[in-house]
């Protein structure tokens, strides 16, 4: 009883430094992100009407494996972006499905000969096709790789110096492509920006675009649009503030072609995204050159969340294991100052918050319950579990705000107290519930598969319905 009692005590030592810091640091992301949200906010409109002068063409590569139900209106709504020059370069990577079928009917295509420089080695492309209705529409049917794989087909077809990776369930907005592409012409020495990824569920859209953002019926849903204003309104702007962003969404992501290729493309892994711009940082951080990983929040992908517990758990567990996975990879720049704000401050919180907070949550949640049971709760336990509780409220308030404030993109009172709510409720028992899932990742690491990770697609037209 006493060692219980001991390691209780010291736990809940540990929990209360470790709470502080995190509270700290979750404080500094939403005062930078609100100060750079305030100036970016400002010029939204001056940046699209000049960008729209002097673009750079781009290559939209779409990596696709058994999309059926979103593949025709997504591919639709990127042929109608306002940009003034593209070509969209679908990659089936051997869907077993009727994706191939439904694109190669709806789209008019027909077999051709495409000159394809293999600079990244990737499995067969079995044939190319090109449409009789869009002339810069290109689609390459491959033999099964995973997604790393199909965009690595996808550079090496590609022709324009920068490509735009877009998930295939995915509707971008018209004039996302003019605001993603605006850090590269006013920065030279930008190599990769991502854009702002919002829930679709629950959202009306016709003729592959939004028409209106309602917020979902399901609470699911809701919690997690809550997550994504967190991700991207707070954490992301923070970040690139600093040069520090360690991940660019795989749902959209602008990168310059060459840097990409200096480092050997896509690799394989579990979270493709992040390992690549983690080998970029370290790429340009060991070389001495100048360059820059940024953010435009004002670049909007509309994305399918999963609906269904079983759905989310794999989606999370998938995405832990892929921090781990590129965190494990690029180990030595933790704390090295050698890599600068990326080795010193964003990489230590991942490893600390990220990737190993869930473990220690769920280690407090066990002692708090023991020390209930045990009837020796402290008022210092309780009192850290209160404070996490309500810091985590804050976070996403303060995201709540900055999407109010600056977007607006949920128009009515109604929606915004609604989703006020839903952060009070996320806290006891959404986050208990991810906090879980992300533990199991750990256990499962080594069997955790490398290919594709899917969640059921419905059709976009199904979204408009209440659920």
């Amino acid at each position: 009883m006493i060692l219980i009692e001991k390691f209780i005590y010291f736990y809940s030592l540990f929990i209360l430094g470790y709470s502080i810091t995190v509270t700290a640091l979750y404080l500094i992301l939403i005062v930078v992100s609100w100060k750079r949200l305030r100036e970016f906010v400002g010029i939204i409109q001056t940046n699209i009407t000049s960008v729209s002068h002097y673009t750079k063409p781009i290559s939209i590569l779409v990596p696709a494996y058994n999309e059926e139900q979103t593949i025709v209106d997504s591919v639709h709504s990127f042929m109608q972006l306002d940009y003034p020059e593209f070509e969209v370069i679908v990659v089936n990577d051997g869907s077993t499905d009727q994706t191939m079928d439904k694109l190669i009917q709806f789209f008019d295509l027909y077999p051709v000969e495409l000159d394809s420089d293999m600079k990244i080695e990737t499995t067969p492309i079995r044939q190319a096709y090109k449409s009789h209705t869009y002339s810069d529409l290109i689609l390459l049917d491959k033999e099964n790789g995973g997604k790393a794989d199909a965009l690595n087909a996808g550079i090496n077809v590609s022709v324009y110096p920068l490509f735009c990776a877009i998930d295939a369930d995915c509707i971008i907005e018209k004039d996302a492509l003019l605001r993603i592409v605006s850090p590269f012409l006013k920065h030279e020495e930008t190599i990769a920006v991502g854009g702002m990824v919002r829930i679709a569920n629950g959202s009306d859209i016709k003729d592959g675009q939004i028409v209106k953002t309602n917020v979902p019926q399901k609470m699911i849903e809701r919690f997690q649009v809550i997550e994504y204003f967190r991700a991207f309104l707070t954490s992301r702007i923070g970040w690139q503030r600093y040069n520090a962003l360690m991940i660019i969404s795989g749902a959209f992501g602008l990168f310059k072609k060459s840097a990409v290729l200096d480092v050997g493309g896509f690799e394989r892994t579990i979270g493709e995204d992040m390992e690549l711009i983690l080998r970029l940082h370290e790429k340009f951080r060991q070389t001495g050159e100048p360059y820059h990983i940024g953010f435009a929040s004002d670049a909007v992908c509309w994305t399918q969340a999963p609906d269904s517990y079983k759905g989310l758990e794999s989606q999370r567990i998938r995405w832990h294991r892929g921090l781990f996975d590129s965190l494990n990879r690029h180990r030595k720049m933790i704390s090295n100052p050698k890599y600068g704000s990326v080795g010193l401050a964003s990489m230590p919180y991942f490893f600390l918050v990220e990737l190993l907070g869930p473990v220690i949550e769920m280690v407090g949640y066990i002692v708090m319950a023991l020390a209930i049971y045990l009837n020796i709760l402290s008022s210092t336990v309780a009192l850290i579990f209160l404070v996490t509780c309500l810091m985590g409220i804050l976070f996403s308030y303060s995201a709540i705000l900055f999407e109010e404030i600056s977007y607006k993109r949920y128009g009515n009172l109604k929606d915004i107290l609604l989703l006020f709510v839903v952060s009070i409720l996320e806290q006891f028992y959404y986050r208990q519930l991810t906090v879980w899932w992300r533990v199991k990742a750990f256990f499962n690491y080594s069997k955790g598969s490398k290919q594709w990770g899917t969640i059921e697609r419905k059709n976009f037209d199904s979204k408009t319905k209440k659920q």
